[in-house]
């Protein structure tokens, strides 16, 4: 999805910082595909700052309630802000699927700290050399007693070497901080795919730092 959904990062490389994270999803959408219907999820993450890099851990999961597949992610990222406009990052992810199918992919993604904080992002599976595009962009709005994240998303997956589906999603996050390290998170996504018909998202959930 565009926004983190529900807050529940699995990317973070922040110095010393670690996140753990619950939440509801009506659906899951992941690159191009409806994976599950409503589901619970959750998350675990940790960053800290190791010879001038950013590097980050994490672990994600989604749980159908009735029906579906379960899913386990989990990365490892280094990043770092090569100048003041500038990041990139390269990492690992595992994703598997209680199904059987598993896959492994290298990330490789640059974004630029500008207005509406573009960015790019390539996967590509190490086994069956297949690629996943996307392009996102997304801005935060201040509303005192709230932020609001707008994003937009376009992608484009490999199913099979001579195959691909084109997706795009549209999406805005309402946060709001609970104390001083817990956020509520409450997201909307409208997304549209090659293989589904559109469909509106919606996701509750509360994220804990430490």
């Amino acid at each position: 999805m565009i926004l983190t959904l529900l807050g529940l990062s699995i990317n973070v490389a922040s110095a010393g910082n670690g996140s753990v994270g619950i939440g509801y999803a009506s659906d899951y959408f992941r690159e191009g595909s409806l994976v599950s219907a409503e589901a619970l999820q959750a998350s675990a993450s940790y960053g800290l700052k190791a010879g001038g890099l950013d590097v980050g851990v994490g672990a994600f999961t989604n749980q159908p309630i009735d029906g579906g597949v379960d899913t386990y992610l989990i990365d490892a990222t280094i990043s770092k802000a090569l100048n003041d406009t500038f990041s990139a990052s390269l990492g690992l992810e595992h994703a598997e699927f209680v199904a059987g199918v598993a896959t492994l992919d290298v990330t490789a993604s640059v974004s630029l700290n500008t207005i509406l904080n573009p960015s790019l992002t390539i996967k590509r599976d190490t086994e069956d050399e297949l690629y996943v595009f996307e392009v996102a962009a997304s801005h935060d709005i201040d509303l005192d007693i709230a932020t609001l994240s707008l994003g937009a998303l376009y992608g484009n997956t490999d199913v099979t070497t001579s195959s691909n589906i084109d997706y795009y999603s549209l999406g805005a996050n309402l946060s709001r901080s609970l104390g001083e390290n817990s956020t509520l998170n409450a997201s909307l996504d409208y997304v549209d795919s090659d293989s589904i018909d559109n469909e509106s998202i919606f996701g509750l959930g509360i994220t804990v730092r430490f």
